[in-house]
C-alpha cells in the first residue's frame, strides 16, 4: 500500500525536522537513531535552496561513509509530513545530494520510480498525480519520462478509463508500450462482506498503452478474474474503505506488474496476499499464495500483504514480504525473499531471505533489487530504511533516512545513471572586500560528471576576457570556491570532468548582482551525451 496525493501525504503527528551541518552520510550516530535530530534530519547548502534528508548508516559499511563497494546512485522519494523537501532525489553512496526533484516542480505530488530505458535512452520515470483521486491507499495521474538532461521526453497514463494511472507500478517495454495499473472504483453488492448492499468497490486494473498512439492494448480487470471473496482485506478500516461512493472497498489493491518476455503478465495483491500469472488473454494461468494458491507453499515461503513480486527467468522470484498489515501482523519482522517454484511438483520453496536491520515490520511499501553480483538491495517502505544483502541474503549494511517510520519511501533502487542538465550551473557569490577577496558557491542539480570546479574572473562585460583563478575538486552537491587577489567586477564558474573537459559555463555573476550568459566563445569540450 502506497499514500498518495497532496492531502495523503501529511502524516497525523511529527517532530519537527532539523537541519544539521553533516552532509555526507553519519555512521552509527545515536542522536539521529534516538530522534533527538528530528524525525527527519535534512542537509543544508550556503547558497543552493535544497533540504535533502540526511542519511545514517545505522548498520555501516567498513569504509563508512563512502561506502565505496557500491557502484550507482540511490533513487527514491522520501515522503511524510516531517519531510523537509518531498518528493525524489538521487543521492551518492556516501549520502551526498546528486538531484533533487524539486526543479520540475513535482515535489511532494510525485514519486521518483528510478531509471527506464526508452527508444534506446535512459530515462528518469516519475509519476505525477492529477489530484482526481484522494485516497489513502492509491492515486491517479500519469507518468513523465525525463532524459540525461532533465527535459521531459514524454507523459503518458491509461486509455478510455475514468482515472489516470495509478502511482504504484510503471513499466517501459522494448516494444514502446507502458505497462501502469489503475484503481476504478464500481458498483456492487458488498452485504454478504459485511458493507452496503448498494456499495462501491475498487476494480484493480492492468492497462498496457501503446505509448506512440496511447492506445490500450491489454486491459486487465481483477473483478473479471478474482472474486473479492479470495482477500483478506476487511471492510470498514482504514486503508480499505468502507464501501460507499466516498470510500470505496479497495479489496484487491493491486501493488506490482511485470511483463514477462512470453506476453504473461505477474500481478501482485496486497490484499489478497497472493502473485497471480496471467495469460495475454487475461486468463489467470496460476496464483501463488493466498487463499486459493496453485502451489503447495513450503516452509518459510510463504508470504503476506507483499509488495514488488519480480520473475528472474525460470523458476525464481523475488517479493517483499511485508508479513504485516496497518491492522494485523503475520511474522516477527518482514523479509525480502527470493523463492524458486516447479510449475512440474506446483512447489514453492524458499532459496533466501532477507532480514532489516532493526528485525520490524513495514506494514506498507517496499521492494527486494537483485543485482548481477547476486546481491540485492531492500527497500524497507514504511521503514526508513534501505539495505544491501549477499548473496545468502546476510546483511551487508543498512542505512535510514528518517528516524521515524511517519517518513516513508515507495520503494529504493540502486542504478546507474549519467545526468548532464540543460540548465547551465548555479553559482552564488557569498561575500566579497576590497582587494580582492571573494567567496562563491557553485552546484548543479543532476549533474554527475563533474568532478571539480574552476572559478573565472572578468573586469569587464564587454570585451568579456576571463582570467581562471582557482580550481577546486568537487566532494559534494555544493563546492565552496575562495580567491584572494586583483578584484574582478564578474566571476563565473566552469563544471569540469574528471578528463579535464568542460562540461559548461555558469552565467557571469557581478559584484553588483546583476548576470549576464557566457562568452560566445565558450564552449563544451566534453563529448555530447
Amino acid at each position: 500500500m502506497f499514500i498518495v496525493s497532496v492531502s495523503i501525504f501529511a502524516l497525523l503527528s511529527f517532530s519537527l525536522p532539523r537541519p544539521v551541518t553533516s552532509s555526507v552520510a553519519y555512521c552509527s550516530n545515536q542522536d539521529y537513531e534516538s530522534g533527538a535530530l528530528g524525525i527527519s534530519p535534512y542537509q543544508t547548502y550556503n547558497a543552493a535552496l535544497y533540504s535533502p534528508v540526511q542519511i545514517n548508516y545505522a548498520l555501516p559499511p567498513d569504509d563508512c561513509p563512502s561506502n565505496n563497494q557500491v557502484s550507482g546512485y540511490f533513487f527514491f522519494s522520501p515522503l511524510g509530513a516531517g519531510v523537509e523537501m518531498p518528493g525524489g532525489v538521487i543521492m551518492n553512496p556516501n549520502g551526498t545530494l546528486v538531484y533533487s526533484a524539486e526543479a520540475l516542480n513535482f515535489k511532494g505530488e510525485s514519486l521518483l520510480r528510478g531509471t527506464v530505458s526508452y527508444q534506446g535512452e535512459d530515462c528518469l520515470a516519475f509519476w505525477v498525480s492529477d489530484g482526481l483521486i484522494v485516497s489513502e491507499g492509491y492515486g491517479s495521474g500519469y507518468n513523465v519520462l525525463v532524459n540525461s538532461s532533465y527535459d521531459v521526453v514524454l507523459n503518458i497514463t491509461t486509455s478510455n478509463l475514468t482515472v489516470g494511472a495509478d502511482v504504484h507500478e510503471l513499466l517501459i517495454t522494448s516494444n514502446n508500450t507502458a505497462v501502469m495499473p489503475a484503481y476504478v472504483a464500481e458498483t456492487g453488492d458488498l452485504s454478504s462482506f459485511g458493507g452496503p448492499q448498494d456499495g462501491y468497490l475498487v476494480n484493480g486494473i492492468v492497462q498496457e498503452v501503446d505509448i506512440a498512439t496511447g492506445e490500450a492494448i491489454f486491459t486487465w480487470k481483477s473483478l473479471d478474474h478474482v472474486d473479492p471473496s479470495e482477500c483478506y482485506a476487511p471492510i470498514g478500516i482504514l486503508y480499505t474503505g468502507n464501501g460507499t461512493v466516498d470510500d470505496p472497498w479497495d479489496y484487491f489493491h493491486l501493488n506490482s506488474i511485470q511483463k514477462n518476455d512470453d506476453g504473461t503478465y505477474l500481478i501482485s495483491s496486497r490484499h489478497c496476499s497472493t502473485l497471480y500469472l496471467v495469460d495475454p488473454a487475461g486468463d489467470i494461468i496460476w496464483r501463488m499464495g493466498g487463499k486459493n494458491s496453485s502451489f503447495t507453499m513450503n516452509e518459510g515461503s510463504g508470504f503476506s500483504w507483499q509488495h514488488h513480486a519480480r520473475m528472474h527467468g525460470s523458476g525464481v522470484i523475488s517479493v517483499l514480504d511485508d508479513g504485516a498489515s496497518q491492522w494485523e501482523a503475520d511474522i516477527p519482522y518482514s523479509r525480502g525473499l527470493l523463492l524458486h517454484y516447479d510449475e512440474t511438483s506446483m512447489m514453492v520453496s524458499l532459496s533466501s531471505e532477507r532480514a532489516p536491520f532493526n528485525r520490524t515490520t513495514s506494514t506498507s511499501q517496499g521492494d527486494v533489487q537483485m543485482l548481477s553480483n547476486g546481491n540485492s538491495i531492500v527497500g524497507w517502505g514504511e521503514m526508513p530504511y534501505y539495505s544491501e544483502h549477499d548473496a545468502d541474503g546476510d546483511i551487508v549494511w543498512s542505512a535510514q533516512f528518517a528516524a521515524s517510520n511517519e517518513i516513508t519511501a515507495y520503494r529504493v533502487f540502486l542504478q546507474s545513471w549519467v545526468g548532464r542538465p540543460s540548465i547551465p550551473p548555479s553559482m552564488s557569490i557569498a561575500n566579497s572586500s576590497s582587494g580582492g577577496n571573494v567567496t562563491v558557491y557553485a552546484w548543479w542539480n543532476g549533474a554527475t560528471e563533474v568532478t571539480s570546479w574552476q572559478l573565472f574572473g572578468s573586469t569587464l562585460e564587454s570585451p568579456l576576457k576571463t582570467t581562471t583563478l582557482t580550481t577546486v575538486s568537487k566532494t559534494d552537491f555544493e563546492t565552496v570556491l575562495t580567491y584572494t587577489g586583483s578584484e574582478y567586477a564578474y566571476y563565473q564558474v566552469v563544471a569540469m570532468n574528471g578528463n579535464g573537459q568542460t562540461l559548461d559555463f555558469s552565467n557571469f555573476t557581478g559584484l553588483d548582482g546583476t548576470t549576464f550568459g557566457k562568452a560566445d566563445n565558450q564552449t563544451v569540450s566534453a563529448p555530447a551525451l
